[in-house]
């Protein structure tokens, strides 16, 4: 028995010095020509250890050593590329780009362009990642998901109304952008009335690609399309379900009925 338990010390020991080990890789990112990637983003995933690429390409990381350990390298355009580290002091890393994204369908306020055609500022957010969020009111939902949409309660209530501003305040009156529904026009308020699982995409138009639309839409375009039925498909049933609590954080500390009546009636026996 003695024995076991100093194999079993002696084992942890070595498992410890090993991952208390720090180690360093360098490495090099480069497109599928050759070329080197300037900017990419570098990371030991699970980690907050990394680098970004020089004007060659290359990277130099020091982390704890662990024989999992996977190097994520990213960069816009590009796809994201995986790579286990298998103990390797250097690495190369080839990133292909990403033509999906460049493909992509945008709608405008004269009809549809595709991302890599389109040269005005706009942002589309698909309706699979409102989903993921499972967030009720659907000005929560682009909270944080567009660069440029800044989104502010107006009360701390639950289901209290929201102010949306696109780039900040762009007239003296209403600063509320222009909100269509399917070509129909929503205010903030009525934004809220739709349910998240039925919009199919986002586009927000932020500079003078929403000219188009007059004065109204001085203050930015949020361009909303529903999902919608294709023909000669078969009909599909889909439930999904969610339940979630909202209660404060913090509460003050406030006297009760009886309290509040006692505290009057001495205030006024004082008076």
């Amino acid at each position: 028995m003695k024995k076991q338990y100093l194999l079993l010390l002696l084992f942890s020991f070595a498992f410890s010095m090993v991952y208390g080990q720090t180690k360093t890789i360098t490495g090099k990112v480069i497109e599928t020509n050759g070329d080197p990637v300037i900017g990419a983003t570098a990371l030991i995933k699970g980690t907050n250890k990394g680098a970004i690429t020089d004007v060659d390409g290359s990277f130099t990381i020091t982390y704890n050593a662990d024989p999992n350990a996977i190097l994520n390298v990213s960069y816009v355009g590009y796809n994201t590329e995986d790579t286990p580290i298998n103990g390797k002091s250097t690495i190369t890393i080839t990133l292909s780009s990403s033509s999906e994204g460049l493909n992509e369908v945008m709608v405008v306020g004269y009809g549809t362009s595709t991302k890599k055609e389109l040269t005005g500022a706009t942002a589309k957010l698909k309706g699979k990642e409102l989903e993921k969020l499972n967030i009720p009111r659907v000005d929560q939902a682009l909270q944080g998901q567009i660069s440029g949409v800044n989104i502010t309660t107006n009360s701390g209530s639950p289901g209290g109304s929201s102010n949306i501003r696109i780039r900040g305040l762009s007239t003296f009156g209403d600063n509320d952008p222009l909100i269509l529904v399917d070509g129909v026009v929503y205010d903030s308020e009525g934004l809220n009335a739709l349910n998240p699982n039925d919009i199919a995409s986002i586009n927000v138009l932020k500079d003078a690609t929403a000219g188009i639309y007059g004065v109204r839409a001085a203050n930015g375009v949020i361009l909303i399309e529903t999902k919608k039925g294709s023909a000669n498909s078969a009909p599909t049933i889909e439930l999904s379900t969610y339940v979630g609590v909202q209660q404060a954080a913090r509460k003050l500390d406030l006297l009760n009925a009886t309290e509040y009546a006692v505290l009057k009636n001495e205030m006024f026996a004082n008076g």
